[in-house]
Parts: structure tokens; C-alpha cells; sequence
């Protein structure tokens, strides 16, 4: 699973592309899991030293922001899905027309190395 926006936050991720699956696979279970443990330590610490309303505001902020930055992310794949879907059909591919343009990239190609070593 990709961010769907590129101009996410995160400067690693628009810098280094390719790190976005080790994000997914690696440091997001991680942090999942570093947060169940301290949302534990953290609702029994509000209990014991804050009053029963302001414990559970406390307690369920940082579940609503994730459940927030989640929501955003649906939301935007559900309206990329949505255009992409109801929009007007697009041309189809012209096999030959590619396979024309990429034969004339490579005699290009071969001419510039045939000058190239010729020098």
C-alpha cells in the first residue's frame, strides 16, 4: 500500500520511493505495536492520577487522530477510485504506434553509441 497523496508529509518517503513497502511492512506493525503497549501503561497511569472525564478524553486522543489520518487515506483512494471509474473512456493503445516509436529510440540509441565509440 502506497500514500496516495505525493506531497505526504513524510520528506523520507517523497525522497526515497522505493522505502515506502519497508514503511508498510516494518515500521508500521512496529509502531502499532509500541502503541497498544503504551496506551496500557498509558490509561492505567490517567487513571491513577487524573479525574474519570479527563482520562478517557486523554486516553482516546491519540486513537482519534490515528483513526483520522486513516480516514483521510480511505477517503482520497475512494475518490481516486470514484474518478477513475466514472470517468470518460480513454483512448486505447496503439501497439503498433509503440512499438514503431520504441524501434526508433533504438536505432537512436545504437547511432549514438556507434558515434560515440567512433570518437
Amino acid at each position: 500500500m502506497k500514500f496516495p497523496n505525493p506531497s505526504f508529509p513524510y520528506f523520507v518517503l517523497r525522497r526515497l520511493p522505493e522505502i515506502e513497502g519497508v514503511y508498510w511492512a516494518v515500521v508500521v506493525p512496529l509502531l502499532l505495536i509500541v502503541y497498544f503497549l503504551f496506551s496500557i501503561w498509558f490509561v492505567v497511569f490517567l487513571s491513577m492520577h487524573v479525574v474519570f472525564p479527563f482520562n478517557l478524553l486523554l486516553g482516546l486522543l491519540i486513537p482519534f487522530i490515528i483513526f483520522v489520518f486513516f480516514l483521510r487515506i480511505q477517503l482520497e483512494r475512494t475518490v481516486l477510485w470514484w474518478k477513475n471509474i466514472h470517468s470518460p473512456q480513454k483512448e486505447e493503445w496503439d501497439v503498433s504506434k509503440a512499438v514503431e516509436e520504441l524501434a526508433k529510440l533504438r536505432r537512436e540509441k545504437r547511432q549514438r553509441e556507434t558515434q560515440g565509440a567512433k570518437k
